[in-house]
């Protein structure tokens, strides 16, 4: 979801980023919208706009345990606009929720660089689980599940 669009091209100086382009950029990184996947197979891999979405509804289609990867970490860190810190002050919430499906779900980094929560990847059939996705450094993200409960 897009609230202001930057124009193509136009890239934020150091005297922009403390001005109209940063608001911008972190505003944008904030807004919320909603992601609805059928799940496939033994792999749901999302997008990032799917993921930037924040807010992942999984339903049917998963034909067991299955994970639910990430887009790469440099897509991500793009995707989230020139101004975001990357000094491990940027969070930002992901919610997804495992609808129906009747199969528990595992998230999965997209590449080496992201790092899930190994003790808090699961999540089970008919629960909602909340992460904070955390801009470690500007090539790197770590992602801890805050919150568990019923769908």
């Amino acid at each position: 979801m897009t609230i202001a669009k930057i124009p193509a091209g136009v890239t934020a100086d150091p005297a922009a980023l403390f001005g109209l382009l940063a608001l911008m950029s972190n505003v944008n990184a904030y807004a919320e919208g909603l992601s609805t996947i059928v799940t496939a197979g033994t792999n749901s891999t999302l997008t990032t706009a799917q993921l930037l979405s924040k807010n992942i509804v999984l339903t049917s289609g998963a034909s067991g345990g299955f994970t639910i990867t990430l887009p790469a970490t440099s897509a991500i860190i793009s995707a989230l606009g020139p101004t975001i810190p990357t000094d491990g002050t940027f969070y930002f919430p992901l919610y997804i929720s495992n609808q129906g499906v009747g199969q528990t779900g595992t998230l999965t980094a997209g590449d080496s660089s992201t790092t899930v929560s190994a003790t808090e990847a699961t999540l089970a059939t008919n629960v909602s689980g909340k992460w904070m996705v955390q801009v470690a450094t500007a090539t790197t993200l770590v992602i801890t599940r805050v919150f568990a409960g019923d769908a």
